[in-house]
């Protein structure tokens, strides 16, 4: 799995190395600005859209379950 977030609709990958890291996207004239809690910033994109950013959400992936069968 690449590690990629999503933002008003846009994908933005930022590296297997920062899978289930916690960020902070900033927009910043006409970019995307992602950073760790640390402040260091592993992703610098341009944004690719003008839709207004109306919701906050956030979730951790869920992994496949494995289905056994009984009886």
């Amino acid at each position: 799995m690449r590690s990629q977030l999503s933002a008003v609709g846009q994908r933005i990958r930022v590296g297997i190395g920062h899978a289930e890291t916690i960020v902070t996207i900033e927009d910043t004239d006409g970019t995307f600005r992602i950073t760790t809690r640390a402040d260091r910033v592993i992703a610098e994109v341009a944004r690719t859209t003008t839709k207004p950013i109306a919701r906050f959400k956030a979730r951790k992936p869920q992994h496949q379950r494995k289905v056994t069968s009984s009886g």
